[in-house]
């Protein structure tokens, strides 16, 4: 078994302002010109979308303007849990699994993100799982924090 990714930050907002934070304004948070598909072709990319439903996709709009789609979202309860079939330059059926909870803890809000299913990766699982590690740091615990905080 592929050991999950587990980040986890204590943000000022509440719970519901967090969660649209994250999901709403991913575009004004998420690092597209370092990690996005455009960014590992040399180029920033237009936007970043999250379709706010069960079923709804995260899909990028690229530097030449087509779509790439990242996720798939499996559950959708705002201000509370998101839950996204993950798939990144992948096909969906390889998708891993982010789970981002949103806690009330004090005056904010703890917010824990868990990525598995790295297993159906197969040979890539260790070194994708790595990479991930890495990324989540920058995108979530340093860009998504800060838009907490702004």
């Amino acid at each position: 078994m592929v050991e999950p990714v587990r980040k986890s930050i204590r943000v000022g907002c509440d719970p519901a302002r967090a969660f649209s934070i994250f999901t709403d304004k991913i575009a004004e948070w998420w690092p597209l010109d370092t990690n996005s598909i455009s960014a590992m072709n040399g180029a920033a990319s237009r936007s970043l979308v999250l379709e706010p439903r069960v079923g709804g996709r995260i899909y990028e709009i690229t530097a030449d303007g087509s779509r790439e789609d990242w996720a798939r979202v499996t559950e959708y309860e705002p201000g509370r849990r998101l839950v996204l079939a993950w798939h990144v330059m992948s096909p969906e059926d390889e998708a891993t699994q982010v789970e981002i909870d949103f806690t009330p803890n004090g005056d904010g809000t703890q917010v824990d993100l868990v990525h598995t299913g790295w297993e159906v990766l197969k040979a890539d699982a260790a070194s994708r799982r790595n990479s991930y590690n890495d990324g989540w740091v920058n995108v979530f615990e340093t860009r998504y924090a800060a838009a907490c905080a702004a």
